[in-house]
């Protein structure tokens, strides 16, 4: 009986000096089972890893964060023009696993609604202190309109853009004044957050890099140049302002490209004087909010979180 067991049969494994024997299709079973009950761990990194972990954002800052130029807006506070379809509400439908915990930017507003009271809210800081879990990441787009930029457009569209012809004015204010500011407040908000990612959104270029794109009849070639530089100088001291302070910058300069306010096919809403879609004037449309909520969740998805 001992020679017929050890002996080697068709579709038996022997196991010497182990006194019994396995079929192979036991074995296979067997592995099966013992790899299902056995929970496998990856890294945080892993790509085999689940998808997205839920993240919070708080949105501060001014009207190109919380979507002005893409209504509608939210109806419990509709001075701060809030809309339904902002870039930062974008980034859950993204894939990003973002979730808005705090939603604080508010239109018009300075670097002084960060500390301050505007428009019958709480300071923007004291709204993110008072959140009962520190969010992941705190986005903000600040110092357009502590520049003017906004009133320098209209100033182009019902007249000149610099009444007295000459830009040196506004370009003093956003490269000499502007950068202690700006620093001091993304300092601020890392203060007010101190475990949370700072995330500093910069302006997209809103004109056009050429005259042959230019459609717009109120906007000369010479203005036309002046507020491109304006634009690309308050975008570089925006992203100096952030790395003096120590936190992230994202860049939104080209995201409108061919796409900017006077060419045939802009993602920007028109300057308007008068009526109900004045404050939209210059902000970002649909498309617009698209390409910037693109252009943060490549930079979110660029780190671990």
């Amino acid at each position: 009986m001992r020679d017929r067991i050890s002996g080697t049969q068709p579709g038996v494994s022997s196991h010497p000096g182990s006194g019994y024997f396995t079929h192979p299709f036991l074995v296979t079973a067997m592995a099966a089972f013992l790899f299902a009950a056995v929970p496998i761990t990856y890294g945080w990194n892993d790509p085999a890893s689940a998808g997205p972990q839920p993240r919070t954002l708080a949105v501060l800052g001014d009207s190109y964060s919380s979507g002005e130029g893409n209504p509608p807006f939210d109806s419990l506070a509709p001075r701060c023009r809030r809309s339904s379809q902002a870039w930062p509400r974008l980034l859950g439908g993204m894939g990003s696993g973002v979730t808005v915990s705090l939603f604080a930017a508010c239109s018009g507003a300075t670097t002084g609604a960060l500390h301050e009271s505007f428009k019958g809210e709480k300071p923007q800081l004291a709204q993110l202190r008072a959140l009962g879990r520190a969010p992941d990441v705190v986005t903000i787009t600040i110092g357009g309109n502590d520049a003017g930029f906004g009133r320098v457009i209209f100033s182009c569209y019902a007249w000149r853009c610099f009444w007295d012809g000459n830009d040196r004015r506004e370009r003093d204010l956003v490269t000499k004044e502007l950068p202690g500011v700006l620093s001091a407040n993304y300092t601020a908000v890392k203060a007010a957050a101190p475990h949370s990612r700072i995330i500093v959104v910069g302006y997209p270029y809103i004109f056009p890099d050429n005259q042959l794109n230019n459609i717009c009849t109120w906007l000369t070639n010479r203005e036309r140049r002046q507020l491109t530089r304006l634009n690309r100088q308050l975008d570089r001291v925006i992203r100096k302002a952030a790395s003096d302070a120590g936190v992230e910058f994202v860049s939104t300069d080209r995201v409108l490209r061919g796409h900017e306010i006077c060419t045939p096919d802009p993602w920007v809403a028109p300057v308007n004087l008068f009526g109900p879609t004045r404050d939209l004037s210059a902000h970002p449309t649909m498309h617009g909010q698209q390409a910037i909520a693109e252009a943060v969740q490549r930079h979110l998805a660029m780190d671990s979180w």
